[in-house]
């Protein structure tokens, strides 16, 4: 280095950054047990991803990646906050209730309400994280690029 050089600037690592939080919330989910539907109730609120591993032709290509129980590609990523936090009405302290139950369980009767597919075919993974985590938006896009 020249006197006149600068030395290089590095830009240091911020654990809170909204993209580093997202690929950790990912990793901890993708390192969650795969369960079937339904679930049984549970307190919380938090991310969660669906599989599909059943016959029905529009899915065929995520089902034959899915089967073995690889479940490697979710056919859907989707969170669940408690309720009021949408209108940013949550302190850190605020109960969850079954905010994530409750969405799945929704996820169920949609499945349940349809001909073509069956609920036994789907399969989930769930985390359960504090409330600024929720509010995130970088959490589907972490999951969908692992």
């Amino acid at each position: 280095m020249t006197p006149k050089e600068e030395p290089p600037v590095i830009k240091p690592f911020n654990p809170l950054d909204k993209r580093n939080l997202g690929e950790s919330v990912a990793k901890a989910l993708l390192a969650e047990d795969v369960k079937s539907l339904p679930l049984v109730p549970f307190i919380g609120a938090g991310v969660y991803v669906l599989y599909y591993t059943g016959t029905f032709s529009a899915y065929a290509e995520l089902s034959k990646i899915n089967n073995d129980a690889r479940f490697c590609c979710p056919i859907y990523i989707g969170k669940a906050v408690p309720a009021g936090a949408r209108k940013g009405g949550l302190g850190l302290e605020v109960e969850h209730g079954q905010a994530l139950h409750k969405r799945l369980t929704e996820h169920t009767e949609s499945l349940d309400a349809v001909c073509n597919l069956d609920v036994r075919d789907f399969y989930c993974r769930f985390l359960v994280i504090v409330n600024f985590l929720c509010e995130g938006g970088t959490e589907s896009s972490q999951i969908a690029r692992r």
